[in-house]
């Protein structure tokens, strides 16, 4: 008997449905399919929802294996938020062995940490990067790190507080202590939450 055009297109949407409950992560364009999320340049990996959309970039990290703090380069948009509200308080680094880091203060990195203008003035490049992305967005004042000379057009004053409206961007550096299991090589999950978050978001992505 031949089946009828209805049950014919149930049967594909059955179909369908089983491949999408099945299927994974979309691979970037000629790599393998992991439990990473994507990338979008050589140090730099994404993740992006409907509420926010987090960036980090692992250009600086890269350097940073003997280091007792690892840097990453941030950039936060805030999508579909009245208000997104972020402190240092609100970034803690997960290492493979699942051992958790809260940023590092001010104080911490001026007294321990010797790269921090090299960090920002030659190997950031989220700027770049991420400027057609954000086009249509407002970008904010952030700096939850210190430097120890001023970086040309921004203000050289530490912020222990953000608040992005909706539509508003930020790009930082936040430091956290090195990780036990080493930096260079390694994955990790840098969580971000806010009061205005129901959960977390994450991004996780490696220092190669």
């Amino acid at each position: 008997m031949t089946a009828s055009p209805l049950a014919r297109v149930v049967a594909v949407l059955l179909v369908l449905a089983a491949a999408t409950a099945c299927g994974t992560r979309r691979p970037i364009t000629d790599q393998p399919t992991t439990d990473l999320d994507r990338k979008l340049s050589t140090f730099a990996w994404i993740e992006e929802g409907n509420l926010v959309t987090l960036i980090v970039g692992t250009r600086a990290a890269r350097y940073r294996d003997e280091s007792n703090y690892m840097p990453l380069e941030l950039a936060i948009a805030n999508r579909g938020l009245k208000q997104l509200t972020l402190t240092r308080e609100s970034f803690t680094l997960i290492d493979e062995q699942g051992n958790r880091y809260p940023a590092a203060s001010p104080e911490e990195l001026i007294g321990g940490y010797e790269f921090l203008d090299l960090d920002t003035q030659r190997l950031a490049e989220l700027d770049e990067i991420i400027f057609n992305r954000f086009a249509a967005f407002t970008r904010y004042p952030s700096k939850f790190s210190p430097t120890r000379t001023p970086v040309p057009g921004r203000s050289n004053i530490v912020r222990d507080l953000v608040s992005l409206p909706k539509f508003g961007y930020l790009v930082d550096y936040v430091y956290f202590p090195r990780p036990a299991t080493g930096i260079k090589d390694h994955r990790f999950e840098l969580f971000v939450d806010a009061p205005e978050l129901v959960d977390p978001v994450f991004v996780k992505f490696e220092v190669r």
